[in-house]
């Protein structure tokens, strides 16, 4: 059996901290935050983007684009809310999504077959950086074009 020797790199490192583990663990850490950070961001994001589905499928059956733009709107606003700090510093909950309808393209082409509808907009919204007590401003974008054609589910039983 072969023993390593006293000098042997593995013996000096027993029990201690090399760089390479420092290293992971600190990339660990920021990636813990940055999730901690992000993650809600991303989260509610993606229910922005599936209330947007809703209403694109609202839109196969009901032809008022002015009323559904506007619920879609309202219910974008109602869809999370956030702590601003003001001027004195208390926080102020506020809609995270804000969009009007001067930003809201809604584009419904029944010339094409099937027809087809755009809906895009893109919104800031703050961002906090906890244990920074740090805020930022991001825009994101939505972008969805889908069809409005009615399904068809063959022939009735």
């Amino acid at each position: 059996m072969c023993r390593p020797s006293p000098t042997h790199p593995a013996r000096q490192a027993h029990g201690g901290i090399t760089w390479v583990t420092a290293l992971l663990l600190a990339l660990l850490a920021a990636g813990v935050y940055m999730g901690w950070t992000w993650l809600p961001v991303w989260v509610v994001h993606a229910s922005v983007r599936q209330v947007v589905r809703e209403y694109m499928n609202r839109a196969v059956n009901e032809p008022d684009d002015d009323q559904l733009v506007e619920d879609m709107i309202h219910k974008l606003r109602v869809l999370d809310q956030v702590g601003i700090p003001d001027e004195s510093g208390k926080l102020v909950a506020t809609p995270t999504v804000q969009v009007a309808r001067a930003d809201v393209t809604w584009e419904r082409n029944t010339g094409v077959d099937p027809p087809m509808l755009h809906v895009a907009f893109s919104y800031s919204r703050p961002v906090e950086y906890p244990l920074l007590n740090r805020w930022t401003r991001t825009t994101l974008s939505v972008d969805i074009t889908g069809d409005l054609a009615r399904p068809d589910w063959g022939p009735m039983r």
